[in-house]
């Protein structure tokens, strides 16, 4: 019998999301202006795995324009003691292509989570990298801080500032802010996650994304990017596969106890 209820509530789910999916696409399609330049928000990183306990994660997401679907790879490590590294390369073309002035967008994201209580943290990071197979390649750097406060163990927001230099915001070097935040809807299984940032630039914008745990290791979502007035950017849609090499202790025993 549970073994029953459990199918029938991972199908609605899987359902949920396909027209969520449907969704986003329908969107993206009729925003996205053809023949126009744009660049993922996600170019930027500034908010990496925070479970800090030895754990891999391979993601794959999706990027969908109106003519042209992008692929970005990354792979991260979250250490127990804060340090979070991550080798990603954004804007792979799959289908059509060009809209992007960069792509092939490869970086290396290092971070380090300071805990300051059981409600604040603070983090610093930087991305560096440029872009693979372009005859004009240039160095690419952005450094970030953030102040994570987490009123309660469901829900956290971020804010801080960033800096990002002309090679990746395409127009001049920026000093801006980025804020976002994270609610569990339902525990260990599906939250909502979002960030954005400001200012005009190749990199201003925002984007939200549904969160769903199918596994303690396995975890999709699907979401939207939204762009920022005179950025150059346009809507499009996202979709992720997440894998971890480990689950959380709690939902790994849950995972037991239901077998």
């Amino acid at each position: 019998m549970m073994k029953s209820k459990i199918n029938r509530n991972f199908y609605k789910t899987c359902v949920c999301l396909a027209c969520l999916s449907n969704l986003v696409w329908g969107v993206d399609t009729v925003a996205a202006k053809s023949g126009a330049k744009a660049h993922p928000i996600k170019k930027i990183d500034t908010t990496p795995n925070t479970r800090d306990d030895d754990i891999w994660a391979f993601t794959l997401e999706s990027n969908t324009y109106r003519n042209t679907v992008y692929l970005s790879p990354v792979l991260d490590f979250s250490s127990k003691n804060g340090w979070d590294i991550q080798i990603a390369s954004y804007n792979i073309p799959v289908y059509g292509g060009g809209a992007q002035n960069y792509e092939w967008d490869s970086y290396i994201n290092l971070s380090k989570t300071f805990d300051i209580n059981t409600q604040f943290k603070a983090l610093l990071g930087t991305q560096n990298g440029t872009t693979l197979f372009s005859s004009q390649r240039q160095f690419h750097n952005v450094e970030y801080a953030l102040a994570l406060y987490q009123p309660i163990p469901t829900a956290n927001i971020h804010a801080g500032p960033y800096w990002a230099n002309k090679a990746i915001t395409t127009t001049t070097d920026v000093f801006a802010y980025t804020v976002g935040f994270g609610v569990e809807l339902i525990k260990n299984k599906l939250a909502v996650q979002g960030d954005y940032f400001s200012g005009n630039s190749n990199v201003s914008g925002a984007i939200v994304n549904v969160i769903y745990r199918v596994l303690p290791k396995v975890q999709v979502y699907v979401g939207v990017g939204v762009p920022e007035k005179d950025s150059g950017n346009e809507f499009y849609g996202t979709v992720g596969l997440s894998l971890f090499s480990k689950g959380s202790a709690e939902e790994l025993d849950n995972s037991t106890v239901a077998q």
